[in-house]
């Protein structure tokens, strides 16, 4: 340790009396190793910790999916399905059924819309959660009878309610009055699908009772998590999955034809849009630490050449070879300390801004911190760092001529050849690693540049929008519903800055729109897993123009079917490509299998196609309705509305 201390006073004062080595080679620590530890935290947070469930690695989420391969490989799922999964499984130890919807918070001060999910009674039990204050859910929550209850989350309790006793306490959600229960652990956060409507993760459960209304094959909403039992492998469950979804597929042909099941570990299920671009990033930021460690060890190679005579010197008077490398790699330790401290803050920093600019819908960053690991990590690339870039220039410094060291003006007084090369390879080193990066860089910019490229096939500039939710409590009729949008739409519209404005009931990229089944009046029935398809959307007459989505053929809706049930359509070029190819749309009559009555429609117009799920998706088949043909997904509070505004001038 005597020793040790010596070699870093030592160190230090030679650090002092080089100050622009010592200057540029921190900065370049800095920027290497602060890079590094900067990811490394987001990696750490999102790919490496634990999730926060009683051994959430056997957690998974089930879908279902079209056999084909056509369509959403992770679609949403039927109860019935989902019920008899939980009943034949031999390979989960427990599967809960969840749903998004947003709820209106109207007491405890502003009102607020909250991102929320009504769940069965076992889904905590499920993850393996218990309530940091209050309760969970019990089999008797939900039931008629019994009083509405809620679980909030952490954030929601410190947010909204000042981190106070809430349990016991009432709120009013939708104009309906129900009692906090429980609040979960801060660490704890619940899965939510991208795209989904409430587009972040929610804040507040509720109890979901299934009726058996609900349970019937007429459509599919639901999402589902299940429990791995001990010593099942992921494959086995599949298989066992596969061989349930066959037999209701043939149980339930009319309804399950073609369709299977999905099973996906949840860390997959979070991470697996994200892991091979972080990891792809984490690869960029190592290479800048490899160009950094190439410049440093290239400027101590330098340095060292300049030290051929004090080496020798202390060679004379007795050090040994490996004592001087000792010294010198000691030298290259605390140098790197110090890079690492400095890069330590520009980490905490930068993980910080990487927040700050992450798209929220893109992951959930709000545990990404520089943590005990983190600090680990640092440390150890810190050490690995010192001691790879001054390893080669150690030994070499080591190696001399004590005679030729010694002479005034030796010729290897500036550094022998066998130095030179090696500075040489240094510096091809770092020039054939920045060309790596630069070409990264670049294709990472031709991928933006095609993807801005890309037509959405609408017009984004200077709209505004803004989301409503109605309880269906006030607006429990239809006349009500419509009334409330027209009025809100005629208010918008007197405003001086709005050039148009309209509404549709799931706007492009702001989640899952609806989708059904479709029959053309005229043509055979198609068989169980052949049928037509398409998507739906509830939009107000103006949503085009706004938009400014081009009319291909037809017309748009007049004000009166925009106000009264007139049994009209207006439907995208692909719906027309994929279900009346080489047909005139214009007077078809179809029907869509998504109201009570379902009577066939006519088709009036036919609008250009858009990109509704994101930018990466191809162009689906969708059909538009106006208001009054499907009034209920417009004003149900789980679903929502969306107004759209055109900003006049610029």
């Amino acid at each position: 340790m005597r020793t040790l201390l010596q070699d870093l006073r030592y160190g230090a004062r030679v650090m002092w009396k080089t100050p622009a080595v010592t200057l540029v080679a921190i900065v370049a620590l800095t920027l290497g190793i602060g890079a590094n530890t900067a990811l490394f935290s987001v990696v750490n947070a999102v790919l490496l910790r634990s999730l926060p469930y009683t051994e959430g690695e056997r957690l998974a989420i089930v879908w279902e999916n079209r056999k084909s391969g056509t369509g959403n490989p992770q679609n949403v799922i039927n109860l019935g399905n989902f019920y008899d999964w939980k009943d034949q499984n031999t390979v989960f130890v427990d599967m809960a059924a969840f749903f998004d919807r947003n709820v209106n918070l109207t007491n405890d001060g502003e009102p607020e819309e909250i991102p929320a999910q009504i769940a069965t009674v076992n889904l905590f039990s499920v993850l393996g959660v218990n309530a940091f204050q209050g309760r969970t859910f019990d089999s008797e929550d939900g039931k008629p009878g019994q009083p509405n209850v809620v679980v909030i989350s952490y954030s929601l309790w410190q947010r909204r309610f000042g981190g106070g006793q809430v349990v016991g306490r009432k709120i009013t959600l939708n104009n309906q009055e129900n009692i906090i229960i429980g609040v979960l652990p801060a660490e704890v956060g619940w899965y939510v699908q991208k795209g989904s409507m409430i587009n972040k993760p929610p804040e507040m459960w509720s109890p979901w009772q299934v009726s058996n209304e609900l349970r019937q094959r007429q459509g599919r909403f639901a999402r589902a998590v299940a429990r791995l039992k001990p010593n099942v492998t992921w494959a086995q469950a599949q298989n066992e999955m596969n061989v349930i979804g066959a037999r209701l597929e043939q149980q339930y042909p009319e309804f399950d034809t073609n369709w299977g099941v999905n099973v996906v570990p949840l860390r997959t299920q979070l991470t697996g849009e994200i892991r091979k671009p972080l990891f792809i990033l984490l690869g960029a930021v190592g290479f800048v630490l490899l160009i950094a460690c190439a410049n440093v060890a290239n400027l101590l190679l330098a340095r060292a050449a300049s030290r051929k005579k004090e080496i020798a010197v202390r060679a004379g008077l007795g050090a040994t070879r490996w004592r001087i490398a000792r010294q010198l790699i000691t030298e290259s330790v605390l140098l790197a300390l110090v890079g690492g401290a400095f890069g330590l803050l520009l980490a905490w920093w930068g993980t910080k801004s990487l927040i700050a600019l992450s798209p929220p819908g893109l992951m959930d960053l709000r545990n990404v911190a520089v943590s005990l690991p983190v600090l680990g990590f640092t440390f150890a690339l810190t050490l690995l760092t010192g001691i790879i870039f001054g390893l080669v220039p150690a030994l070499e410094a080591a190696r001399f001529d004590l005679n030729d060291s010694l002479k005034e003006g030796g010729k290897n007084i500036g550094g022998g050849s066998r130095s030179h090369r090696l500075r040489n390879l240094f510096v091809v080193t770092q020039v054939a690693l920045a060309l790596v990066l630069l070409v990264g860089a670049g294709l990472f910019m031709k991928s933006l540049s095609r993807l801005r490229s890309v037509d959405p096939g609408f017009n984004a500039d200077h709209l505004l929008t803004m989301r409503v939710s109605l309880p269906l409590r006030k607006y429990d009729t239809d006349p009500k519903a419509l009334d409330f949008f027209s009025r809100a739409l005629e208010q918008i519209r007197s405003l001086p800055a709005v050039e148009a404005a309209g509404a549709i009931n799931t706007l492009p990229f702001a989640g899952p729109h609806s989708g059904t089944l479709v029959e053309i009046e005229g043509q055979p029935k198609l068989p169980p897993g052949q049928e037509l398809s398409t998507g739906i959307c509830v939009t107000e007459t103006d949503y085009f123009r706004v938009m400014q989505i081009p009319l291909k053929r037809g017309r748009l809706f007049t004000e009166q079917e925009a106000k009264e049930m007139r049994h009209v359509v207006v439907v995208n070029e692909t719906f027309v490509r994929k279900n009346l190819p080489g047909q005139d749309p214009l007077g078809k009559r179809v029907t869509i299998y998504m109201k009570d009555e379902n009577v066939p429609t006519e088709i009036i117009g036919v609008v250009g196609d858009t990109k509704h799920l994101g930018l990466d998706t191809e162009n689906e088949e969708m059909a538009y309705w106006p208001q009054p043909e499907l009034v209920y997904s417009y004003r149900n509070a789980t679903n929502g509305s969306t107004f759209v505004a055109r900003r006049a001038g610029r």
